[in-house]
């Protein structure tokens, strides 16, 4: 008979208890894992609160946070070991990817040497994928913001932004535009992947984003980026966010 019982109906609900307990199913008894495979050894990855795979359960590879940086546009150990001048008075653009939501304070390079500082008007700068700028380091001269670099095998400087800027995921290009000293004719060489082509990539994958690229001969750090005027050009710098 359906519906409710009725009034002189009795339910022994310790009996059902026990007839519910004797249906109960392992995870393996109806194909499902099991809730302490999450995160173990032989079981599965866990997810955090961003919903990405936390990096204690990644494979043994560095990465940026590892060297106290928040993103980088490719690992700086598989980088060429010789470095490469960026050209003064051209834009020199690296793209990079954010996976998570992060706050931004200094862009930085890897510089195998230089001395004197570059001239007024040096800029750099975080753009997004409409070409709006997001943050800038403002003027460079000298070596405040770039400090000289003397020693073998260079090292990483930061240049610090004028103000910090949360970034949510997405795609970013780093550009920046130098001037160097003219006597001696001077500026920072800088880390880069394999430039050894005279055109190497700098587009890679189907949705056309620019990875790599120049903007040759511009007369000052744009306020926007004109990504038709971009060109792939030679070279491909290394460059991250901290």
């Amino acid at each position: 008979m359906n519906g409710s019982p009725g009034p002189n109906v009795l339910i022994d609900y310790a009996s059902v208890g026990a007839a519910a307990a004797e249906h109960t199913h392992t995870a393996a008894q109806v194909g499902a894992i099991a809730s302490t495979a999450r995160g173990s050894a032989g079981g599965v990855a866990s997810l955090d609160s961003s919903g990405k795979v936390p990096a204690a359960q990644l494979p043994d590879v560095w990465l940026p946070s590892d060297l106290g940086l928040k993103v980088w546009a490719f690992d700086p150990a598989v980088g060429s070991s010789s470095g490469v001048y960026p050209s003064s008075g051209s834009v020199r653009i690296t793209s990079v990817v954010l996976h998570s939501s992060q706050t931004i304070s200094k862009i930085v390079w890897h510089v195998f040497g230089y001395a004197g500082g570059l001239l007024s008007g040096s800029n750099a700068g975080i753009f997004d994928t409409s070409g709006r700028c997001l943050a800038q380091v403002g003027d460079m001269a000298g070596e405040s913001k770039l400090p000289g670099v003397h020693n073998a095998g260079g090292a990483t400087v930061a240049a610090p932004l004028t103000a910090s800027v949360t970034l949510p995921p997405g795609i970013y290009y780093v550009a920046w535009w130098w001037r160097y000293t003219a006597s001696p004719i001077d500026g920072p060489m800088l880390l880069v992947a394999d430039s050894s082509s005279p055109g190497p990539p700098g587009r890679f994958g189907l949705n056309n984003i620019v990875r790599y690229g120049v903007i040759s001969s511009t007369p000052a750090f744009p306020n926007t980026l004109s990504f038709s005027a971009l060109t792939d050009g030679p070279n491909r710098f290394w460059c991250a966010l901290a």
